[in-house]
């Protein structure tokens, strides 16, 4: 059992390393970094997307601005040529061709300013993730770097885990194996009749249990209680 626990205590080593460089500010702000392009990406789909419906919505205006003004053009021509009693039924329409040109006017205006808009935001999205891109550069660096300065001492720590390996049962090693990623600790000592996880009381005929076999399983938090 004390090899157990000895090789329990240097995996925590182990754990407590790998976690401190997950828990790093290289690995945060890379993560934050990540999120960001991951978000700017999305948002520079949105962008191109309305852009593309502002622009092809500019284009019809327009086009149906051209259609008018050459509509306008012919009425001219026509009053021109007509006699007096028709003129004032084509100078009706003609009004109301000026109508309709000058809402077309303010619709491509407002289109158009939009498109502008549109660009303007386009341009600093990407800006700003160009800068992104280059601080995750940084952030990787700083923490490959990290990982990079921790390995020898995991490396080393790992070693001693493969020499107490052989010391260990192997049915002892694969109920601790199998708890390790859940329950960590996972062999824990009987403190004033608790389980030394969770704190839960040891039922009385468990504590016989432990003074006979020396460990058991708890029935609440699924650890193993050893026998200080």
């Amino acid at each position: 059992m004390q090899e157990m626990l000895k090789y329990q205590e240097i995996d925590s080593k182990i754990k407590k390393i790998e976690s401190d460089i997950l828990a790093s500010e290289s690995r945060k702000n890379a993560a934050k970094m990540q999120q960001y392009l991951k978000d700017s990406q999305a948002k520079i789909m949105r962008l191109e997307e309305s852009s593309g419906k502002v622009v092809d919505t500019y284009k019809k205006a327009t086009n149906l601005y051209n259609d008018f003004v050459d509509k306008l053009s012919e009425l001219n021509k026509k009053i021109e040529g007509s006699s007096l009693e028709n003129i004032e039924g084509l100078k009706e329409l003609v009004s109301k061709y000026y109508d309709i040109l000058s809402k077309l006017e303010r619709e491509i205006s407002n289109l158009s300013n939009q498109i502008i808009s549109i660009n303007k935001e386009f341009d600093v999205v990407m800006k700003n993730a160009r800068a992104a891109k280059k601080n995750l550069d940084v952030y990787k660096n700083e923490y490959n770097k990290l990982k990079l300065s921790k390995q020898p001492e995991v490396d080393a720590l790992k070693k001693e885990l493969d020499q107490l390996k052989t010391k260990i049962s192997p049915d002892l090693m694969k109920k601790y194996l199998a708890k390790r990623e859940g329950k960590f600790p996972v062999f824990v000592p009987e403190k004033d009749g608790r389980c030394g996880g969770c704190r839960m009381e040891i039922p009385g005929s468990k504590l016989n249990e432990l003074a006979v076999n020396g460990k058991i399983e708890c029935e609440n938090c699924g650890r193993v209680i050893y026998k200080a």
